[in-house]
């Protein structure tokens, strides 16, 4: 997209990753030590400097002057824009606006002088605006810049900033400087071994920054590995706050130490543009909070705060210690006899790994329960007759089975120790945030436990939630990078798995050789989940479910085995579902809901009138008299107002979805997800934005559907109070649902919404635009819209050329809008299918009767002699032997579609006809089916060079998005028959788009069908660079594009001629190794393909062979080989 159309973030973003590459953003520049307060962006007229991400922004600029103002504040210093300046815009945040005052009756109230009394109003979704500021070297007429002496030495504030903060710095320990979150230490090599005081005090400072990010602190997510997204991005946050703090003190600025983490930024950034916003507004955080640390008071509440947290941690450790206790199976008493009972336990464990059910005893055993069982494993090894073991027991006869079960119970058991620290470390944690208690460990406990015992970091905020995905690698900026996104067929190279973060987010903690390894730690990961889940209902519920996956996993069990697990884990689920407290609450609200109703039904007997206002004519509702009631997310007409002029928005009839669809009901299965509090039972609140860490301390919630806060189940009501709506006269008007906002870009754009647009399916769309005849269903206008995760679309006016690009403010929808939408989109979608299936078969018959007029060429048409091919049986043209048609059928033989190519090589297919796997046999169907080998290519021209080269029939599959599904369906049709992709070789896209779409989908299609790729080779120079021209990069031909840098003569020409040499068509009739090369490319390749080909099938047949098949073919005539391609 165009750089004006692109969004701010996207185009800050675009900047800045082009400028890491480069090694030239911002906080990659390095600078010396000296004065202070020279190199970040300032408003002379203002005072003050630009801060977060307008800093980076104007700092990327490139700019020798600090100096930024608007157009105006220059005219105000008696300065002026030079003419043909182009400004920079910057964004800034309202948090307040003005609104009219109104009386009972909603009229607006005047003061004495005439004019509208306005009042404050405090912002819930504070609104974004944009200014354009102009550099102080782009004016004329502004004076040098006057800098305030600095009256203090570098080295010495930072000593008093480091003194200050009280922060547990560690000398000489390493030889790298590192903060240490588990132990909230900073490790520094020793002073002497840094070439300067400045160079010491700077790194100390950026670690500092690290350290600020603490629980106690501001609070960020520090606990990844090194070397992950998350580990970068917290460096993102920490480099940028040296920048900033080196600028203030003066005490420069050093990067070099940071390079390594340019390629995890740049691939953060171009994933998610926003990110950089909010590391710079972290950053701005760090250095506030930082040099802060100057003042004394600071310094003795981070004293504070470490020594609270040190006694806290240690009294969670003798806690856990406390609770575990010695529970023997069988619960000993007093006086037992300790032998029996040592009986009694090995018998037991015998009884059960005998049975194959120890493991999930082993899920509920205590910690003692599983030292003795430990113990009891250890004597049963080895499993021989001279074992005390086994002379007290008598030997299973297992063979080879019974160690390598023991074996396996006792890892099961020495791991299910191990792990129990860990577990009750985050059962700890989950009670506290249960309890709303902000203890001093924060999930500290939990990452060194799991670092300790895993070998890993579990997130603070883990889910439970954990998945194991194959992974493959691909190429990101020339850099290895980990994908889960695998083209079809693909094997992974290794498996992952996944925890989940508490906003859906996942992470890999670890990846695997096999499958059945990741499986195995994922196992472990469930288990921990299991243990530290402090309801005891659901606790048994997942323990259930994993047995019920050991279970289907052991090719032991039998249908009976899996049965009774899946009955244990049926019944678990229902008892954890019905014995739920929030589902007791749930219900009590339902109560709570019929109260509420009851009061609604008293004020539409007062005259109180709900109405429907679509979000466009809201302050036009709002002027006529009509207020927000955020309890019930709806406008309403007050009791006394004459409700004439809102009758057009008086409530209908709710759509419903379609026949035989309904969204999910509240089973037992899905009851935790499907019996959200609805809308009406929740007490909305009104909480302006600077309020907000008050309001979510006293127990309120954020809705993201209503994007508004309410009070959640354990909310400290009385510390609410004053937000309620009756209690805040004036309040922000209610935020767009993600489909009003889209239908608002749809309209920016000259689109006409009406009816069901726009569908949010995620599916494409066309609309009418303004200036064309109305159609509901069709239209100049396109789009594409979704409501999964962050809504998001496309929107283009192919009439006017304006496109747009949409994502929604954070809006997104509920469960239940989403099932409703999901349904009422696949009913759509079914028709839809129905309807394009109808179409095809119309068109298919359409086109057969065409056929029926047309005849065989005979002599080339204008298109064949252009491109330099002789006729083959298939091709058809007029009575006048001008256009070509080009019959398109499935591989049963079945004509969906034709292609016609006018006398200038114009491309076209039969309209609603079905293109997906339909092909053209060039020389006909019957030549195909005897060929030695499918050789498919794109174009009608390359196939039919390619059967000219080859002398048997070829496949035409129109274009590179058809390649695969003509492969696959042509590799069932003839599964005997070798497959060859003869593809097109984009180097000039890939040179100018960074893909080569013809090699990939050529590449694709072959590996679906085990098949092989064959690209034409050109001379040097035709599909190129020559010699002595730089190759174009795609950065250097997008600025090229922008109009920011021109590329040269050569380098263009070049190109050009690159488009010119891409097929093996190009090679025949434009390469100056003509005919004669695409000759010598193909037959010796696909003759050596056929004969392997053969080779492999005769080796497969012997293998499978009897005596009695062997000696029948012996004695059978020789057939004579298939003559070789000539």
């Amino acid at each position: 997209m165009d750089s004006e159309k692109q969004s701010f973030p996207d185009k800050v973003a675009e900047k800045l990753i082009e400028q890491l590459r480069e090694g030239t953003a911002p906080w990659q520049k390095p600078w010396q030590p000296g004065e202070a307060s020279s190199r970040l962006p300032v408003n002379p007229v203002t005072g003050s400097r630009y801060k977060g991400i307008n800093a980076l922004h104007l700092m990327s600029e490139g700019r020798e002057d600090q100096r930024w103002m608007t157009y105006k504040q220059a005219e105000s210093l008696d300065a002026q824009v030079r003419k043909g300046e182009k400004g920079t815009a910057i964004q800034y945040w309202k948090f307040t606006e003005d609104q009219i005052q109104t009386d009972t009756n909603g009229k607006p109230i005047f003061d004495a002088r005439g004019q509208p009394v306005k009042e404050t109003v405090q912002l819930e979704r504070p609104r974004v605006f944009f200014a354009t500021v102009f550099n102080a070297g782009q004016i004329d007429g502004l004076p040098p810049m006057e800098r305030k002496a600095q009256n203090w030495n570098p080295v010495e504030r930072a000593e008093k900033i480091l003194q200050a903060s009280g922060a547990d710095l560690r000398h000489g320990q390493q030889d790298s400087a590192f903060y240490r979150p588990a132990t909230d230490t900073i490790h520094l090599p020793g002073k002497e071994q840094f070439p300067t005081a400045d160079n010491y005090y700077a790194t100390a400072l950026h670690e500092l920054g690290h350290w600020s990010g603490h629980a106690s602190r501001l609070d960020r997510d520090l606990v990844h590995p090194f070397g992950s997204e998350g580990y970068a991005r917290e460096e993102l946050r920490a480099e940028i706050a040296s920048m900033i703090m080196g600028d203030e003190i003066g005490i420069g600025h050093d990067p070099k130490q940071h390079a390594a983490y340019v390629d995890s930024w740049i691939r953060v950034l171009r994933e998610d543009p926003l990110e950089i916003f909010r590391a710079a507004s972290d950053a701005e955080k760090i250095q506030s909070y930082v040099m802060g640390l100057e003042k004394k008071m600071v310094q003795d509440e981070a004293l504070q705060n470490g020594q609270q947290y040190a006694e806290r941690a240690q009294q969670k450790v003798v806690a856990v210690a406390q609770n575990r206790t010695e529970v023997d199976m069988g619960m000993p008493r007093d006086g037992a006899d300790q032998e029996s009972l040592a009986q009694r336990a090995e018998a037991w464990v015998l009884a059960r790994l005998e049975q194959r059910t120890l493991l999930r005893a082993m899920d509920v055993a205590s910690d003692a329960q599983l030292e003795k069982i430990s113990a009891v494993l250890s004597d049963m090894a080895p499993p021989t007759g001279d074992n005390p073991f086994w002379q007290r027991h008598a030997l299973p006869d297992a063979g080879t089975e019974l160690p390598l079960k023991i074996a396996e119970a006792r890892e099961a058991a020495g791991q299910r120790l191990l792990d129990s620290p860990l577990a009750a470390a985050r059962k700890d944690l989950l009670r506290q945030r249960a309890g709303n208690s902000a203890g001093a460990d924060e999930g500290e406990s939990l990452v060194h436990e799991s670092e300790t015992v895993l070998g890993f970091s579990l997130p603070q905020d883990w889910s439970g939630g954990i998945r194991v995905e194959g992974f493959g690698t691909e190429m990101v900026d020339g850099q290895p990078s980990f994908t889960t996104i695998l083209p079809k067929g693909a094997e992974p190279e290794g498996w992952g798995v996944f925890t989940e973060h508490g906003d859906g987010r996942h992470t890999m903690v670890g990846s695997y050789a096999s499958e059945q390894a990741a499986n195995a730690v994922a196992e472990r990961l469930s288990l921990l989940d299991a243990h530290s889940t402090l309801n005891e209902h659901e606790a048994a519920a997942k323990l259930a479910r994993i047995n019920e996956e050991r279970v289907r996993r052991d090719p032991d069990s039998t249908e009976e085995d899996i049965a009774a697990a899946r009955e244990l884990r049926k019944n678990s689920d229902f008892v954890a579902v019905t014995q739920d407290e929030d589902l007791q609450r749930r219900i009590a609200a339902e109560q709570e809901k019929k109260v509420h109703q009851a009061q609604l039904d008293t004020d539409a007997a007062a005259g109180r009138m709900l109405i429907d206002v679509p979000y466009k004519q809201k302050d036009e509702a709002k002027a006529l008299g009509a207020k927000w009631d955020r309890q019930e997310q709806s406008w309403f007409v007050p009791g006394g107002l004459d409700p004439a002029p809102f009758a057009r928005w008086a409530p209908q009839e709710r759509e419903q979805p379609a026949a035989g669809l309904q969204a999910p009901s509240a089973t037992a299965a899905n009851a935790p997800d499907s019996l959200d509090p609805p809308m009406a039972q929740r007490q909305y609140l009104a909480v302006p934005f600077d309020d907000r860490a008050q309001a979510k301390a006293a127990g309120a919630q954020w809705d993201r559907s209503a994007k508004s806060w309410f009070a959640g189940p354990d909310a400290d009501l009385p510390k609410l109070e004053k937000w309620k709506p009756e209690n805040v006269p004036v309040q922000q008007a209610p935020a767009m649902t993600p489909r009003e906002e889209f239908a608002e870009a749809l309209r920016s754009v000259g689109c006409v919404v009406s009816g069901q647009h726009p569908v949010m399916d995620g599916d494409k769309h066309r609309i009418s635009v303004e200036g064309e005849k109305f159609s509901q269903n069709a239209g100049a206008g396109f789009y594409v819209g979704h409501l999964d995760g962050h809504p998001a679309g496309y929107v283009k006016n192919n009439k006017t050329g304006e496109e747009v690009s949409w994502k929604a403010k954070g809006y997104v929808a509920d469960p239940a809008q989403k099932a409703l939408l999901a349904a009422q989109a696949a009913s759509k979608q079914q028709q839809r299918e129905a309807e394009v299936a109808r179409r095809q078969e119309h068109a298919a018959a359409r086109v057969v009767k065409q056929v029926q007029k047309l005849v065989p060429v005979t002599e080339p048409t204008s298109y064949m002699q252009a491109k330099g091919i002789v006729p083959h049986a298939g091709a058809l043209t007029d009575k006048d032997g001008k256009k070509t048609y080009v019959p398109a059928v499935d591989a049963d033989g079945k004509q969906w579609s034709m292609q016609y190519i006018q006398e200038d090589g114009t491309k076209r297919f039969a309209k609603d006809s079905r293109k997906d796997g339909c092909f053209h046999a060039v020389g006909g169907i019957e030549q195909l089916a005897a060929a030695p080998a499918l050789v498919i290519a794109e174009g009608y021209a390359t196939a039919a060079t390619l059967k000219q080269a080859l002398g048997f029939a070829t496949v035409s599959a129109f274009d590179a998005g058809n390649l695969a599904q003509v492969a696959r369906a042509l590799h069932d049709k003839f599964p005997d028959k070798p497959v060859i992709i003869a593809g097109d070789d984009d180097r000039h896209l890939a040179a100018t788009q960074g893909a080569n779409p013809g090699r990939t989908r050529a590449e694709e299609a072959a590996s679906l069908v085990g098949g092989k790729v064959l690209l034409p080779i050109f001379a040097p120079g035709e599909n190129g660079f020559p010699a002595g021209v730089e190759p174009v990069t795609v950065s250097a031909f997008r600025q090229h594009r922008n109009g920011l840098n021109t590329l040269s003569e050569d380098q263009t020409g070049a190109l050009d001629r690159m488009k010119q040499f891409t097929d093996f068509n190009d090679l025949a009739t434009r390469s100056s190794l003509g005919m004669a090369g695409v000759e010598r490319q193909v037959r010796s390749a696909i003759n050596d393909i056929v004969d392997r080909h053969r080779q492999a099938a005769v080796q497969e047949q012997e293998v499978a062979l009897t005596p009695a098949q062997e000696e029948a073919v012996a004695l059978k005539p020789k057939r004579k080989r298939a003559a070789a391609i000539a």
